[in-house]
């Protein structure tokens, strides 16, 4: 895997995109397409033809039930005794069979009021002294004596006989369940029943299947019994589909033209003969194969797209080493030396790479050098501002010495030559730039001591000290001048005077001083002024600030905050050390 990636990485970047798109060709891609294309076409034929035949088998099972409960119900009528010794009785007067219409009209309404499949019910009795209600009891005509089925009733031996009705008073079809009433003991028929059964209670079984396939109930003559053009009931189903395998007895599946498209066949035999076909188009079952093509084709898009994508990819690879190169230089202009560039790679961008790592070393070499010298030349500035500490506060200082000696206070003579001389002592500090935190505030407590001899208490110093913090060490000489630069900069009240807070705490992985002075303020011009290093504003302020910066870093300085009549505040921020 190595020797691979080796190998691509020293190649040109032309060669580089030539292998890429090679490696996502569009033939194969189209090839495996088209393979399980045909797969997925001959599995969903397979699997249409095992779906119809379950589908055919279960709906003749259900039609199957659905006659037998009929029958049932036929056969509860045909041994109901006391139906018969009403159709049978000789009637004189009308009166004498009004019992026998609320009979039988209370027994078939109740029938047909649990079973709403069935349109009506119709006894046809042979009793010539029964009337007819025009409602269930009706009389045997001509007409009905000529039709087929009707004589196929008088040969049926009392079994159930079906026939189609298209017209039953303005309603829907019906599939008539005839049957003739026997007189077991004159063994000859009293009367024919009649059940008219809603052939939509028969297409209903047909279900969600009838919606993709077209299925049909054909009766033994051929007929249709039922489907979803009801104006094909009656007619023959060859008209439909050609006598062929369909027309034999059990149930199969072939493959055969229908009205000119090429066509699924499923059918299946009742027990009483009648048959239920179920056909559907190739085309329909291929239409989920032509979907399931459009996918593949999708998905080909798609790899086409990510073949496109991977060459995206490598031009975004050699985009990235650009980059990374482009970083690499923006930071050797930030002066940010502390990284090599690696590159495992010996191309053109490798090579180039290499050439900026040496360049840069080069660089890092001269700029050290320049580095080493302002530290030197910081040192150099540093001793000289101790050696010459604040002319204006050893001036001052001598004063009022002289003043006092004038006046023999050899008390606060000695006191005050004390903090000075400690003051000194401590702030040299044998040459060392930085010390520890104790010291740092001892020379900060040396000077206002001092200080406030000389303005005779017209300040006030609060301490806010974390002690624990004194074991710390800290760049020298950064507390004093801001205390400093307070006192000098006061607005002299005896009435009001002074107030200022020196503060020392842990923030973090940080140390801060805060000095803080109710005084007059300055306005952000003067801050400025302060910050910069310019003796005759600042008196060294500025110079703490960059020494801050050269021993710890950026992110380490003073912060200087002030308003006009409110006071100022002043953060020096250094690291825990």
């Amino acid at each position: 895997m190595k020797a691979v990636k080796r190998f691509i990485n020293n190649l040109a970047l032309r060669n580089k995109l030539l292998v890429f798109f090679l490696l996502a060709s569009v033939i194969p891609l189209l090839a495996i397409s088209l393979y399980f294309y045909q797969v997925f076409q001959n599995q969903l034929v397979s699997q249409t033809h095992d779906r119809m035949r379950t589908m055919n088998s279960q709906l003749s099972s259900n039609i199957d039930n659905k006659l037998k409960n009929y029958e049932q119900i036929s056969s509860l009528l045909y041994m109901d005794s006391e139906l018969r010794d009403w159709l049978t009785r000789e009637y004189r007067r009308g009166i004498d069979f009004v019992h026998a219409y609320d009979y039988i009209n209370s027994l078939l309404f109740g029938i047909q009021l649990t079973n709403t499949d069935i349109d009506s019910i119709t006894i046809y009795p042979f009793n010539e002294s029964i009337p007819s209600d025009g409602m269930f009891i009706q009389r045997v005509d001509e007409g009905m004596r000529e039709a087929k089925w009707y004589k196929e009733l008088e040969q049926s031996y009392g079994n159930a006989v079906y026939s189609v009705v298209m017209e039953n008073g303005g309603k829907q079809p019906v599939i008539t369940l005839a049957r003739l009433l026997n007189n077991n003991d004159m063994q000859r028929p009293y009367g024919v029943l009649a059940i008219h059964v809603k052939e939509s209670a028969l297409y209903s079984l047909f279900g969600e299947e009838a919606q993709a396939s077209d299925i049909y109930l054909v009766n033994q003559e051929g007929a249709i019994l039922s489907t979803r053009d009801k104006s094909m009931i009656l007619q023959p189903f060859r008209q439909v589909l050609e006598e062929g395998g369909w027309s034999g007895g059990g149930s199969g599946t072939f493959e055969q033209p229908v009205k000119g498209m090429e066509s699924l066949v499923v059918y299946d035999t009742l027990p009483i003969g009648w048959k239920t076909v179920s056909i559907i188009p190739l085309s329909d079952v291929l239409s989920e194969a032509n979907k399931a093509s459009s996918r593949i084709l999708l998905i080909a898009a798609i790899s086409i797209l990510l073949s496109v994508g991977l060459i995206a990819m490598t031009a975004r690879y050699f985009s990235n080493r650009f980059q990374t190169l482009t970083r690499f230089v923006r930071k050797v202009g930030d002066e940010q030396f502390q990284f090599e560039l690696k590159q495992d790679s010996k191309d053109e961008i490798g090579l180039l790479a290499e050439s900026f790592n040496t360049m840069k070393r080069q660089l890092d070499k001269l700029i050290n050098e320049v580095y080493k010298k302002e530290i030197m030349r910081k040192e150099t500035e540093l001793a000289l501002l101790q050696s010459q500490i604040n002319p204006h506060f050893l001036y001052n200082t001598l004063a009022v010495i002289s003043s006092l000696a004038v006046q023999n206070q050899d008390r606060q003579v000695s006191k005050i030559v004390r903090h000075l001389s400690n003051f000194y002592k401590t702030s040299l500090s044998k040459g060392k730039p930085v010390i520890l935190i104790q010291k740092e505030i001892e020379i900060t407590r040396h000077y206002v001591e001092i200080q406030s001899v000389r303005f005779d208490n017209l300040f006030r110093v609060h301490w806010q000290l974390d002690e624990e913090l004194f074991r710390h060490q800290t760049v020298k000489l950064i507390l004093q001048p801001f205390v400093e630069n307070a006192i000098q900069h006061a607005v002299w009240s005896d009435d009001d005077p002074l107030n200022i807070v020196i503060r020392l705490y842990r923030l973090g992985d940080a140390i801060r001083f805060e000095v803080v002075d109710d005084g007059a303020g300055m306005s952000p011009e003067r801050a400025a002024d302060i910050m910069r290093r310019d003796k005759e504003a600042g008196y060294g302020i500025g110079n703490v600030h960059e020494r801050i910066q050269l021993a710890y870093g950026p992110e380490y300085g003073v912060t200087l905050f002030s308003r006009p009549g409110i006071g100022t505040q002043v953060v020096i921020t250094c690291p825990l050390q």
